[in-house]
């Protein structure tokens, strides 16, 4: 966890600091770039094993992990109807807390050998069991959001977006290595918000944004350290944070 704290900690410090300089903005037609940082809360993932002659039935789980950190930056225009279109690339990590096994799979091989058949050495493997470990997405996602102009300078809005995510795994038990790898799968994200323009120079509107976003992906596939047995895992979650957008 402490690894998405500092770069977290250096992102929100530069968007408060952006926010301290700037006064009056309206939101124009034009391109703009945005910054944004939050937490990631994903949900418990079912984890399944694929088959294998040495290890039947196949790995059954579930995994648990921590609030993360989350920050993105984005390029992007809105037309003067409320429409935003932009192009986002974003990074989020959360480290992995429990892993609740029903059937171990090739788990069976944190077991000495003459164990990996045995039923009652099998069911020692079965149950809620602490991981170390953490997940990591770095996503490109073209975004479409509509904005709702009202009085008093807010902008709440809704939309969201698809692309892709590079999915990287690393998590340890029992003092084992259980996978190590990456994956890249499909990714969409939708959400709304509220924001309001704080100011500008030049023409140039600044608007700081309260954002929540529910994101998930296609199913990665990683390969098991132990044996090299595949799985495949979930990913879904929210994310909420702050934002900033800066006109060009």
């Amino acid at each position: 966890m402490h690894r998405t704290v500092r770069p977290l900690a250096a992102a929100t410090t530069a968007c408060l600091c952006l926010v301290v300089a700037a006064t009056g903005a309206t939101a124009d037609e034009g391109f703009y770039v945005g910054l944004g940082a939050g937490l990631s809360i994903m949900k418990d993932a079912g984890v399944k094993g694929h088959a294998s002659e040495l290890y039947s039935p196949p790995m059954d789980a579930t995994s648990e992990v921590d609030r993360g950190g989350a920050f993105s930056g984005a390029v992007g225009y809105r037309f003067a109807n409320g429409l935003r279109v932009e192009g986002e690339l974003g990074y989020r990590e959360n480290d992995l807390k429990e892993l609740t096994v029903r059937e171990p799979g090739s788990l069976a091989a944190l077991l000495p050998l003459p164990l990996r058949q045995a039923p009652a050495a099998l069911d020692r493997l079965r149950g809620t069991r602490s991981i170390e470990g953490d997940i990591s997405a770095l996503s490109f996602m073209a975004n479409l959001y509509y904005d709702f102009d009202l009085d008093f300078g807010l902008r709440p809005y809704v939309g969201g977006g698809v692309g892709l995510t590079r999915l990287s795994l690393s998590a340890e038990t029992s003092g084992r290595k259980v996978v190590d790898g990456t994956d890249t799968v499909f990714a969409y994200q939708i959400g709304a918000g509220v924001g309001y323009g704080i100011g500008g120079t030049d023409g140039r509107p600044v608007v700081v944004s309260l954002d929540y976003r529910v994101y998930g992906t296609a199913d990665p596939t990683f390969e098991g350290s132990l044996t090299g047995t595949p799985f495949d895992t979930e990913v879904r979650g929210s994310y909420v944070g702050v934002g900033l957008r800066f006109g060009l």
